[in-house]
């Protein structure tokens, strides 16, 4: 703009396609939302899987206990087996979310429109990072592990309440 003066307008990629730009910014947005409303289901069935889990083997416990388990230790089998499950839910899906990355990348599977040139790219733009992977991991892992605490608390309950 400085060398040109007022008479030309210089914008750069951004200004250009600033539509596009937002519209993209949206979509960020509200697929954020419903990933975490996705999350959010995630979590009631983890937490109604476990207590699902917890009252089918109640005979089993039972039978721990009997063998001379304390309340700790049954609170930790099923802690950890709630761990593991979530362990594999969080693997699962971000190999999945990578594939499903990677393909975009390659083949352009989500086009932005069906007339080529209509917009700078013509596919969805997709970039990977690993701080995002690892954030993805980390934010899912802690709700997934603070999730598996509801049930195993309800537990230690009935066990303390089966002991009086």
């Amino acid at each position: 703009e400085k060398i040109l003066g007022d008479d030309f307008l210089v914008e750069n990629r951004f200004e250009q396609q600033i539509e596009s730009f937002r519209m993209l910014q949206i979509e960020k947005w509200v697929t954020f939302l419903i990933l975490a409303f996705i999350l959010l289901i995630a979590v009631f069935n983890v937490v109604g899987s476990l207590s699902m889990l917890i009252v089918e083997k109640t005979i089993d416990i039972k039978s721990l206990k009997n063998m001379g388990a304390n309340n700790n230790l049954i609170s930790r089998i099923f802690l950890y087996e709630g761990w593991l499950i979530t362990f594999f839910g969080i693997v699962s899906g971000i190999v999945a979310g990578l594939t499903l990355c990677l393909l975009q990348q390659h083949f352009g599977l989500l086009r932005l429109s069906n007339v080529p040139g209509a917009y700078v790219v013509d596919a969805y733009p997709v970039i990977v990072r690993f701080w995002d992977i690892v954030t993805v991991f980390v934010v899912v892992s802690i709700i997934s592990l603070l999730t598996v605490f509801y049930p195993i608390n309800n537990l230690k309950k009935k066990l303390k309440f089966a002991e009086v």
